[in-house]
Formats: structure tokens, sequence, C-alpha cells
């Protein structure tokens, strides 16, 4: 990576706070998500089914939020179908699966064990179809049945899935739930809370799942604190607020966060902004680009997998040896190849190519296809190297597939 690079991610990464703080004054409001040292951000959904698919047996708990607020910005949308890949990918038989819905007060969806007789495309059509009326959230009492359910489940490991869009909304004081939602809330502090039995069951849960390493969390529409609670923030905005006329009520509910913003002018706040999201996109762009491609190779697909890591550019020579090989050129070495038949090379964006060395007497077939110039390889592709007769020795094929980087041995 160049200093220039360098420079750009160390601008970029001290911009980030700033642009998201000066966004949110130029939309008017003091309410601001910037995550707290150690959390974790929210995450796209492929990622934590390919986190977790190798897991099991195991728990999965979706807490799945179905107040009005998720009904902007297509929020419940994401969260139906981020559940449903999850369940798809993520899941496999023998894992015990559950989902919470939750608004103030909390309701279990389904609660079964994936087997042949109950498939998760089933369970993905018991997925709530629709916000419900309501005014209030309460996530953290979903939170805490759901670490209840994973610790009944010891020692199967447990993951929690939190899809919410991260507004917390205080509920009306006629709502059966307020005694509830008071039970783990205070009413001046968001993240001060009132030591209840309730509050001291979820907070001694967290601590004990993660010191026993048991408990794996992901957000979706949320960050997850360092102590594994979502990171919760006010309903300021328009749609934000679970409330019927949230649409023109712009007012913040009794929730305060501790601190203040000062109203500042939207001209150079939006300026600053666009002038850092630029600047951001560049560096994106860049690291991008520079991201080095995984391969794995592997003899006929049977013999130990070898992993390597290729910048764009770098080559791995397919045959040879490293005694042999030119500066900077990696080496899969190939029983009875003494040079190299192919080269597979880095690309851009972390991907691959493959390209013949043309060595007399030697041709390389990718997926069946004579290799000509630089031809991109994937996972589950297949190169074939043919070695021509000799007058000691018949010819010889050697099969090498590309497997994928991030299964297991």
């Amino acid at each position: 990576m160049t200093n220039w690079r360098n420079i750009l991610i160390l601008a970029g990464a001290l911009l980030l706070p700033i642009l998201v703080r000066q966004t949110c004054l130029a939309q008017g409001t003091d309410q601001t998500y910037v995550l707290p040292p150690g959390a974790a951000p929210a995450m796209d959904p492929h990622d934590i089914a390919d986190k977790i698919a190798n897991l099991s047996p195991k728990t999965v708990v979706f807490v799945f939020d179905v107040t009005m607020s998720t009904s902007t910005g297509g929020v419940f949308e994401r969260e139906r179908e981020a559940t449903a890949t999850i369940l798809r990918h993520g899941c496999k038989q023998g894992d015990h699966v559950v989902l919470i819905k939750f608004g103030t007060g909390i309701s279990t969806v389904f609660d079964t064990t994936l087997s042949e007789s109950v498939s998760a495309d089933s369970l993905i059509d018991k997925i709530p179809p629709a916000v419900e009326p309501g005014a209030g959230t309460n996530i953290r009492w979903p939170h805490n049945a759901a670490l209840r359910l994973i610790e009944a489940d010891r020692p199967n490991p447990g993951v929690v899935v939190l899809l919410t869009d991260s507004f917390n909304d205080q509920p009306l004081k006629t709502d059966p739930n307020y005694p509830m939602y008071r039970a783990y809330y205070n009413l001046y502090k968001l993240t001060v809370y009132p030591k209840t039995p309730q509050n001291r069951d979820y907070e001694g849960l967290l601590r004990e799942l993660y010191r026993q390493h048991r408990l794996h969390e992901y957000g979706v529409g949320v960050a997850i604190a360092r102590s594994g609670r979502p990171v919760e923030r006010l309903p300021n905005g328009p749609g934000e607020s679970d409330s019927p006329d949230a649409s023109d009520n712009t007012t913040p509910t009794v929730l305060t966060q501790q601190g203040h913003e000062t109203q500042q002018t939207n001209w150079p706040a939006i300026l600053g902004g666009a002038a850092a999201a630029l600047l951001l996109l560049i560096v994106g762009v860049g690291a991008a680009l520079g991201r080095p491609a995984s391969v794995r190779l592997s003899l006929g697909g049977k013999s130990v997998p070898v992993d390597f890591r290729l910048k764009p550019g770098a080559r791995l020579s397919l045959g040879g040896s490293p005694a042999t090989a030119p500066p900077g050129v990696e080496t899969y070495a190939i029983p009875g190849l003494k040079e190299a038949a192919a080269y597979i090379v880095g690309q851009r964006g972390g991907s691959a190519a493959i390209k013949s060395a043309n060595a007399d007497g030697i041709r390389v077939l990718h997926n069946g296809v004579s290799v000509s110039g630089e031809m991109p390889i994937r996972v589950d592709d297949e190169v074939r190297i043919i070695v021509a007769a000799t007058d000691g020795a018949e010819e010889r094929q050697i099969r090498v597939r590309v497997l994928d980087p991030k299964a297991p041995h």
C-alpha cells in the first residue's frame, strides 16, 4: 500500500465521526449514531450466515422488531430478507431456531429444531409479514429472553441476531407493558439502566455467556456494543418513532442521551459532510481495488489444501520450485513438474486469473478450455495440466482444484 493511500485511510478514519455528526446536524436533529469504542457495526446477513454455518448443533434466536418505525426506509423488508437468508444459508438440521418478535411486548413466532420434517423454508413462511400497530420499543426484554434460551441449551453454542432500526421509543403509560419497560430503562438516560432484577439477570447472562465463549451476536440495522447490548438511539426525526403521527412529530421523546449537540448552520454541515463522503468513497474504492485474492488449491481436490494470498499483480506458479522461481513469485509445487506450467495472477478487487507459462510439451486447460491469455478463476474451477508423452513416459494429466478459502480444512 502506498504512502498516499495510508494518508487517505487515516484521514477517512478521522473524518468519519465528523461526517456522521455533521450529517445529523444538517438534518436538524441532535441525535448521532457514532459507535462506542469496540462496538461491532451492523452486518450483511450473508456474512452472518457464513460465520455461523459451521456451528452445529447450535441455538439461533432471531430478535425481530415489528414496531411502526421499521416501516420507514425499507427496514422491515430488510429484516424479513435477512432472517430468510440466515435461515437458508446459516442453519442446518439439528439446529434449534427461535424467532421472538417485539414491540413493547414480546411473542414467540416459532421455536423448533430443524430436521427432515421441519425445513428452513417452512419457517420462512412464518416470518412476521407486516409491522404491528402500537407505540413503544423494548429490545432488552426479548434480548434477555433470547439469552435465557441459549443458556438453557448449554453446552451448544448460541447465536443471537438482533433485527431492528435501533430506535428506542417510550411506550404510553397506559400500555400494559409499560411497567416492563420501566424495569429495563431509565426515563432520563438511554445508556444508564435501573438496578432491577430484570436488568441484573440480563446483564449477568451477557457477561457469563461471553465469558464462556458460547455467545455469538450480530446486528442487522443495529450495532452491538462491546458489552453485548444493542447500541440504541432516540427517535428524533420523521418516521423514526412508533407514534401514529410520527411523520409530523419531530419532537424527541422524554428519553435523552448524555450531552447535547449545538445546532449548526446547515450549509457548512452539508458541504463538510459531502467533502468527507467523497474522501471516504475514494478511500473505499482504493482499498477494495487493492484487496488481495484468497486462493486455495488442492491436487485433484483430494490432497491437503494450500492457501495463498495474492496482491494485485503477484504471481503464483503451478509447478516449479521456490529455488528456481523468479523473485517475488510464489510456488505451488507439483510432483514431477520441474518448471512452471501456468501462473495464477492476482487481480484488482480480490480476484485472480490463470495464464499459461507456455512451457514446451505442456498444455493447460481451464474448465476444459485451453488457456489463452488471462482467464478469471473462481471457486470450484479446475485447472488441468497435460504433460505430453515422451519416449520414456506416457502422457500425464494433473488436475488442480480451486477450493473455497472460507471453508474449513
